[in-house]
């Protein structure tokens, strides 16, 4: 990979000029969402009982997909065999022979990686222009939050073993060979990630529209399709639920007896903590959770939310699982389609249907 004095190729998109705040939920069965760098067992909050989800581990979901539909030369964070690579390790043979520099420099990575321009990087590199800061800091457009489960969970211990055949000095003394494996996990967590894509750091990376289409369809798929979702510990990932809230860019206020125009810079804020979760007359606590069908979802709080912000609301995306959907979500949709009816147009709801499931037989 070489980045060239001139790219005749860069991008002529226009940075997002509307803040967008998601809400991801994902389900996991009988796995392990994110291990720690010791055991490998599960994080679970030892005061809630909560299983958390580093932001680290969903933007390595995204990126893979990325990889797979993008190409890996579009992903600055990846992995070179076995090694993790950074700005330093990807670009740095690439940068020595560049004649790029300073702002031309930095506009060229960022047209080159989909994930710098998303994520940003806390990376510094020399040449970089002086009013990206002493560091060289880039802050990405698109923050998240740690995911947890919105209920508590158990950890449990699987056991098993795992065979393969020896052979000694003859070919007749063929054995079988066995190791006993042990790994950590949850049975059941229905995950909540908040997050936000800032619209004022848009500006620095250049986010567009047609990035974030392409980050919410890899969010989507990225925790059930990649080969990183497909190990022994991640392949019970189901995506279940996306909400994408678009506020409008500017909105009108009455100030000293007349109206002006403003950037609406605002967002609801901890959309997760607007879901309740009850467990079932038969589950009786939170802990014994293990399927759909052990708990109900209280949306109220969420949709009291939305409305209330209503005025600062363009659209509304959503993308939702059809067995989530029936068991857990018509309510919300009802809401959320008569807080658009009320707002005669200027509120509009989009069903994103990612995995294009509308219309099939």
């Amino acid at each position: 990979m070489t980045i060239e004095n001139e790219t005749e190729n860069s991008r002529k998109s226009v940075p997002i000029e509307n803040r967008n705040e998601f809400l991801f939920l994902y389900d996991i069965k009988n796995g392990n969402p994110n291990g720690d760098p010791d055991e490998n067992r599960p994080r679970i909050d030892e005061v809630t009982n909560h299983c958390y989800v580093t932001d680290v581990r969903l933007k390595r979901f995204i990126r893979d997909y990325l990889i797979q539909t993008e190409g890996e030369d579009a992903i600055l964070v990846t992995k070179l065999g076995s090694k993790t690579v950074n700005l330093t390790d990807r670009v740095k043979d690439s940068l020595e022979k560049s004649k790029l520099e300073g702002k031309e420099l930095m506009e060229s990575l960022l047209d080159r990686f989909i994930d710098l321009r998303m994520f940003g990087s806390p990376l510094a590199f020399k040449g970089a222009p002086e009013d990206w800061g002493e560091t060289s800091k880039v802050t990405g457009p698109i923050q998240m939050n740690f995911g947890e489960t919105l209920h508590k969970v158990d950890e449990v211990t699987f056991h098993g073993t795992s065979v393969f055949r020896s052979k000694g000095e003859a070919e007749e003394s063929e054995q079988k060979m066995g190791t006993f494996t042990t790994y950590y996990a949850i049975p059941y967590g229905l995950i909540a990630f908040h997050g936000v894509a800032n619209e004022n750091a848009a500006k620095t990376t250049g986010l567009a529209k047609e990035d974030l289409e392409k980050f919410k369809t890899a969010l989507w798929k990225g925790v059930r399709e990649t080969s990183s979702a497909h190990t022994r510990t991640k392949r019970g990932q189901q995506p279940r639920m996306l909400l994408n809230i678009v506020y409008k860019s500017r909105i009108t206020i009455k100030e000293n007896g007349s109206k002006k125009e403003v950037p609406t810079e605002y967002h609801i804020g901890a959309l997760e903590e607007k879901i309740e979760i009850m467990p079932t007359e038969g589950t009786k606590e939170e802990i014994n959770i293990r399927k759909f069908g052990d708990y109900s979802l209280d949306f109220s709080k969420l949709v009291k939310a939305i409305e209330i912000a209503k005025e600062k609301i363009e659209k509304i995306e959503y993308c939702i699982s059809p067995e989530f959907k029936d068991l857990y979500c018509k309510g919300l949709i009802s809401d959320l389609v008569k807080l658009a009816a009320d707002s005669q147009g200027e509120m509009t709801l989009v069903d994103l249907d990612i995995d294009r499931l509308a219309g099939m037989d």
